[in-house]
């Protein structure tokens, strides 16, 4: 008996995943539970299993692809003991529920239709025509409003109708698919085709490492970039820190960093650090808790875990759950609501040192603080040189929400945290 395996609902919010590698081939026999493709969703890889024994028959899609929820993913081939049992409504369907679904439940690609550009009367005209609510994800709603498309205008693909991200694009697509004459002197903008060479390798671009690209454009894109580099002095918590590791408090230099970078981000004249512009709305949405992203390199590429409430956590339990995350970012098991809803993002170049870089913001935030190696570096103090542990810190702002002036501030305020720890000390009290 044959059996449709449909991409289930894999976390609340969730419309669609790109299929990063196939765990099975056409042929393959395999038991229920078997794996039989890792997906990425947010920056989390699920692998998905098989709900039934049997062999597979067809790969419906290729690794890259991008796959909506409820999409048949690949087909089984059962015995009829395995096809009479019971299957959850989510991941299979009957041949008769087949043939009443929509074309994008069915098993198997659907050859995509030519693309009509819409006029710009039918453009303007469509909504009145059609109903104000609309099946599609808050994310997809953020896609349309971003790329000047009415969600209304446009025709679902997915169940039961649902707007997809990829129903978003197309329609934005087509709105533009009549290119405008190119302004001379301007560079065109279009991406370049390379040619390959005989001592070349070409690799899909995907899984995290598409999620990265897309984010890092994304962010450049929106907002405007500026970087503001100072040098702090980590004497002072260089001696804290051993001074609490021989009480048996074992801390890395984040817990401090982060603590102060809070402290700072709660002062109201700091408050838009802590903030998000929303460019469709043209509103300027401030965030009233802190939940401090921390990036992580990891083999796949980096990611972003994301420590929630910091000022309500004291040091030891920072360093736990920086602990933690770290530990699940490695291993890839992080589920995806711990990838995400930071406000502000601290990143580190750790022990690779450097003089200063400059970091991408996280979009949608508003700024980025990177850290680089704390060494022993010889200044000037009181007139006298001397031996001090230095580290320099580079944040990147928004321009569009962070004046010149207070990002120097604010940077300048954690400074006088980290070089004071008593003022760290009791502000934490």
């Amino acid at each position: 008996m044959v059996f449709s395996f449909k991409l289930p609902d894999i976390g609340e919010g969730v419309v669609e995943g790109e299929l990063v590698k196939w765990l099975v081939q056409p042929g393959q026999a395999v038991r229920e539970d078997t794996p039989l493709f890792e997906v990425l969703t947010d920056k989390t890889t699920a692998v998905i299993p098989s709900p039934r024994a049997g062999s597979v028959r067809e790969l419906h899609f290729a690794e890259g692809a991008m796959v909506p929820v409820g999409a048949v993913v690949v087909t089984l081939d059962t015995a009829e003991t395995a096809a009479a049992s019971a299957v959850p409504a989510a991941v299979a369907v009957a041949p008769a529920a087949l043939a009443k679904a929509p074309a994008a439940a069915a098993p198997g690609p659907v050859p995509p239709t030519a693309p009509v550009s819409p006029t710009a009367a039918e453009s303007a005209a469509a909504p009145a025509e059609l109903p104000e609510h609309v099946r599609a994800a808050p994310a997809t709603r953020k896609l349309a409003r971003e790329l000047g498309v009415d969600i209304r205008a446009v025709s679902g693909t997915g169940d039961h109708g649902r707007i997809t991200r990829q129903d978003v694009e197309q329609w934005a697509a087509r709105l533009t698919a009549a290119p405008a004459p190119p302004v001379p002197g301007l560079r065109s903008l279009a991406p370049t085709r390379l040619e390959a060479g005989p001592d070349e390798e070409r690799l899909k671009l995907k899984g995290l490492r598409r999620r990265i690209a897309q984010k890092m454009r994304e962010s450049k894109d929106h907002a405007a970039h500026f970087t503001y580099v100072e040098e702090i002095d980590f004497t002072a918590i260089v001696a804290l820190k051993d001074a609490l590791a021989r009480h048996g408090l074992l801390l890395t230099y984040l817990p401090f960093v982060m603590k102060a970078v809070v402290l700072s981000l709660r002062k109201p004249e700091f408050s838009y650090l802590n903030a998000q512009l929303d460019d469709a709305a043209g509103e300027i949405v401030v965030k009233k808790r802190y939940h401090i992203g921390v990036a992580a390199a990891t083999d796949p590429g980096l990611l972003v875990p994301v420590v929630r409430d910091v000022d309500r956590l004291n040091l030891r339990e920072l360093a736990a759950e920086v602990k933690r995350l770290a530990e699940g970012a490695r291993a890839g098991t992080l589920p995806s609501e711990d990838l995400q809803g930071s406000t502000f993002t601290i990143t580190s170049l750790g022990k690779l040192g450097g003089m200063f870089a400059t970091p991408i913001i996280n979009h949608p935030e508003s700024a980025i603080l990177g850290l680089h190696k704390v060494e022993k570096r010889p200044v000037v103090v009181d007139g006298a040189i001397v031996i001090r542990d230095r580290m320099y810190m580079s944040c990147s702002f928004d321009h569009r929400l962070i004046d010149g002036h207070v990002g120097a501030a604010f940077v300048q305020d954690v400074k006088a945290f980290l070089e004071e720890p008593a003022l760290l000390m009791a502000a934490l009290a």
